[in-house]
C-alpha cells in the first residue's frame, strides 16, 4: 500500500475503536458522577487532551500519542519523567492537561447538581455499579483483542512489512480524527518478555558483571575506536546460483588489504525484503525481535525505551563516547528517541549533515566524509564508538531510467535489471568502504571497522527460493533451506593484533554480533557477552534455530530476568 494510501484511509471517520472508547468513557463517567454535563465535559476534554499531546509529541518526536506510549510510561513513570528534562515542552503539557482535568472536575462538581438518581439507595447504587461493571468489562475485551490494524498469526520475518505499515500509518496521522484513531487503534505494540527460568547454567550476576572496574580501567591499554556500518540492503550476490558473472563477484566480500586481520562470514537476520530497524535493534541489544511477540516488530517504540543493557550503553560504562550518523530522517520510526534510549551520546541524521531529500542518489562516501569531518573537529579524549547506516543500496531496484555500467550490462541482459542495478550500486558501496577502511584503518591508534547488510532486497526473492537456486560454495553450513531469502554478511577488520584473514562457513546470527565485535576488540567482556559468545559456541552461531532450545530459553531468562537487560 503506498502512503498516499495509507494518508487517505486517515481522513476517515471515527474508527471503530474510537467510537467504543469515547461510549464507554461517557456510560462510566455518567455512572459515576450523576451528572451529564460534567460527564460530557470531562470526556470532550480527555479528547482534547489527547490531541493535544499527540499534536506536541509528533513535533518534537515525529509520531503522535498512542496508548502504547501510556503503558510505557506508567510501567517505570520516575525513569520517563527524565523524557521531560529533554523535552520541557512535553512537560508543560502534561502538567496542563493533568491540572485542567482537576480544575474541570472541581468547577462541574460544584456548578452541576446530580441528576440520576439524585437521592440513591441500594438498587441505584448497585445499578451504577453494575453499568461501570459492565462498561470497564467491554473496554478489557476491546483492548485485549487485537485491533484491526495488528498483523496477526504468530511474530515471523513477514510481521517486519505488517509492522511497518503500521508506523508509518501512524506516522501519517495528520488531522484530529487520524491522530484520535491512532491513539486507540494501536495499542499492541507492547512487546511481551519471556517467562522467568530457574537454571544454573549461567552464574550468577554480581556488580562487577555490569561495572567497569576503575582502577584496572586506569591500568589498561587505550581501547580500540570501532566503526561499524549497517549496509543498507546488502547481501552476497554469488549465493544466486545462476550469477555466474564477474560483476557478482563483489569486492564488498574480500578481506581488505590494508586491514592486519579480518573475520567474516554469512550473517543470519531476521527479516527480509525491508525491516531494516529490526536487524539494528538485533546488533544494538543483542536480542532476536521475535523473543518478544508481535510487540517486537515496533522494536524503536516498544523495546529501545526498556532497554537496560545494549552494545552502546555498555560502551559508554567504559568511557566511549558513542555517536551515529544516519542517512535517513531523523523522525523516521522515531529514530532521534530510540538512538537516545540505545545509548547513543549523539544522533546526526539526514538533515543534520545536510545530505539532500535525493537518498535514492546519494553515494555512502558523501556520508562517511561528513561523518569523519565530524568526528575530526571534536576534541573529546575518549576512544569513540561510530554506528553509521547507509541508504545507496536501498530499493527499489532497476526503476531508474538511462544505461547502467557497462560491468553490470551482461547481468542486466541474462537476469534482468532489477539484479544488474543493485550490483552497480553494490559496487558504489565497495569502492566507497574501501576508501572509508583506508582512512580509518591508517590511524596511529588501535582502530576496529565493521560492516554488516540488513536484510535482502525483495528482487533477491527472484532468485533464491531453493536449494537449487544457491551456489552451494557460498551457503552457509549451518542454515537450511527456510532461511535462504535471510543470509546477508558480516565483515570484522582491524588494524592491530596478528595478521591473518578467518573466514567461516557458518553463518552467524546477528544477537551474536555485539559480542563477537567486543571480542574481536579485545574490549572486556561482560557476563552479557560472556553468555552470548558461550551459547554462540555451543548452538553453532545460532539463537532461535539452535537445536537446543532449553539452552536458549535459559539464556534468554538469564539475560533478561537475572541480567535485568530489559525492564
Amino acid at each position: 500500500m503506498t502512503c498516499r494510501g495509507l494518508s487517505s484511509r486517515l481522513r476517515a471517520v471515527p474508527n471503530e475503536s474510537t467510537l467504543i472508547a469515547t461510549a464507554c468513557a461517557l456510560g462510566i463517567l455518567a455512572a459515576i458522577t450523576r451528572r451529564p454535563l460534567t460527564t460530557l465535559l470531562l470526556v470532550i476534554y480527555l479528547l482534547a487532551a489527547v490531541l493535544l499531546s499527540s499534536a506536541v509529541m509528533q513535533s518534537f518526536l515525529g509520531m503522535p500519542l498512542t496508548l502504547a506510549d501510556v503503558q510505557f510510561f506508567f510501567r517505570d513513570p520516575i525513569d520517563d519523567l527524565k523524557l521531560f528534562l529533554n523535552y520541557p515542552a512535553l512537560g508543560a503539557s502534561f502538567c496542563a492537561v493533568i491540572g485542567g482535568f482537576v480544575l474541570l472536575l472541581v468547577l462541574c462538581w460544584r456548578i452541576e447538581r446530580p441528576r440520576w438518581p439524585a437521592l440513591g439507595n441500594r438498587v441505584t447504587h448497585g445499578a451504577r455499579a453494575a453499568v461501570v461493571a459492565a462498561l470497564v468489562g467491554v473496554l478489557a475485551i476491546g483492548y485485549s483483542a487485537a485491533p484491526p490494524l495488528a498483523h496477526t498469526g504468530a511474530a515471523d520475518d513477514r510481521d517486519a512489512w505488517s509492522a511497518f505499515l503500521a508506523l508509518r500509518r501512524i506516522e501519517l496521522a495528520g488531522n484530529w480524527v487520524g491522530r484520535l484513531n491512532m491513539f486507540f487503534e494501536n495499542r499492541d505494540m507492547l512487546a511481551t518478555l519471556p517467562p522467568v527460568r530457574p537454571q544454573t547454567r549461567f552464574p550468577e550476576p554480581s556488580p562487577s558483571d555490569a561495572t567497569p572496574d576503575p582502577a584496572s580501567a586506569d591500568t589498561a591499554p587505550r581501547l580500540p575506536d570501532v566503526l561499524v556500518v549497517l549496509e543498507e540492503s546488502t547481501f552476497d550476490p554469488q549465493l544466486i546460483g545462476a550469477c555466474r558473472d564477474a560483476a557478482c563477484a563483489s569486492p564488498m566480500f574480500r578481506a581488505p588489504a590494508n586491514a592486519v586481520r579480518t573475520v567474516q562470514s554469512p550473517l543470519l537476520v531476521h527479516t527480509t525484503g525491508g525491516g531494516t530497524w529490526l536487524t539494528e535493534f538485533a546488533f544494538l541489544s543483542g536480542f532476536d525481535w521475535r523473543t518478544f511477540g508481535r510487540g517486537g516488530a515496533y522494536a524503536p517504540v516498544s523495546l529501545a525505551p526498556r532497554l537496560n543493557h545494549s552494545l552502546p550503553q555498555y560502551l559508554r560504562s567504559l568511557g566511549y563516547h558513542t555517536v551515529v550518523f544516519s542517512a535517513v530522517g531523523a523522525d523516521f520510526l522515531r529514530a532521534r528517541s530510540a538512538y537516545r534510549y540505545y545509548g547513543f551520546d549523539e544522533f546526526y541524521a539526514s538533515q543534520d549533515l545536510q545530505l539532500g531529500d535525493d537518498w535514492h542518489a546519494l553515494r555512502d562516501a558523501t556520508l562517511y566524509d561528513k561523518a569523519l569531518a565530524i568526528l575530526a573537529q571534536s576534541k573529546d579524549p575518549r576512544p569513540v564508538f561510530v554506528f553509521m547506516l547507509t541508504i545507496r543500496n536501498h530499493g527499489p531496484h532497476g526503476d531508474t531510467d538511462g544505461a547502467l555500467p557497462a560491468r553490470v550490462r551482461g547481468v542486466e541482459k541474462k537476469l534482468g535489471r532489477p539484479l544488474a542495478d543493485y550490483l552497480a550500486r553494490l559496487d558504489d558501496s565497495a569502492r566507497d568502504i574501501d576508501a572509508l577502511r583506508t582512512r580509518w584503518l591508517s590511524a596511529p591508534q588501535p582502530r576496529v571497522l565493521g560492516w554488516f547488510g540488513d536484510h535482502q532486497p525483495e528482487f533477491a526473492w527472484d532468485f533464491i527460493n531453493t536449494l537449487a537456486d544457491i551456489n552451494t560454495a557460498r551457503l552457509a553450513t549451518n542454515v537450511g533451506a527456510g532461511r535462504l531469502r535471510y543470509l546477508t554478511w558480516h565483515q570484522l577488520s582491524a588494524n592491530f593484533g596478528t595478521r591473518g584473514v578467518t573466514t567461516s562457513r557458518e553463518a552467524l546470527d546477528v544477537p551474536f554480533l555485539s559480542s563477537e565485535l567486543l571480542d574481536f576488540a579485545g574490549i572486556p567482556l561482560d557476563a552479557d557477552a560472556k553468555a552470548a559468545l558461550s551459547v554462540a559456541h555451543s548452538c553453532h552461531q545460532l539463537l532461535l534455530d539452535c537445536a537446543d532450545h532449553a539452552l536458549i530459553d535459559d539464556y534468554l531468562s538469564y539475560r533478561i530476568h537475572d541480567l535485568e537487560a530489559i525492564r
